[in-house]
């Protein structure tokens, strides 16, 4: 049997693949903006739906300290988790699980990092 001996946390990533499905270029701003649902459906299914952190005027600003770009059509491997100590990070590490798509966006699963 082997043990663990150094640091162990609980912290988590989770990968995604997120396209720019538009013909122009995008940024995660411009995703948040385009899905205002996110946030609304992980308050719900979280239990944050009275945490004044958890809103979608802080996703965005969370979002524009992330300054990703996705040029048009481009697709992006894209790790979102509560280690990089943002919104969104904490956010989409759980919520953009399900995959989905809007107007400009398509978005998928891809694996979970430890």
């Amino acid at each position: 049997m082997k043990l663990k001996t150094d640091l162990v946390t609980n912290s988590s990533s989770t990968a995604f693949i997120i396209t720019n499905t538009s013909e122009q270029n995008l940024s995660l701003v411009d995703f948040i903006k385009e899905n205002p649902e996110l946030i609304e459906l992980f308050k719900q299914d979280y239990g944050y739906e009275d945490n004044p952190e958890y809103t979608q005027e802080k996703l965005l600003e969370s979002a524009k300290n992330n300054d990703l770009e996705l040029k048009a059509g481009e697709s992006r491997y894209c790790i979102f988790g509560d280690e990089q100590g943002t919104l969104v990070g904490h956010v989409f590490d759980y919520i953009l699980r399900d995959g989905g798509e809007s107007k400009n966006f398509w978005w998928r699963f891809c694996e979970y990092l430890r």
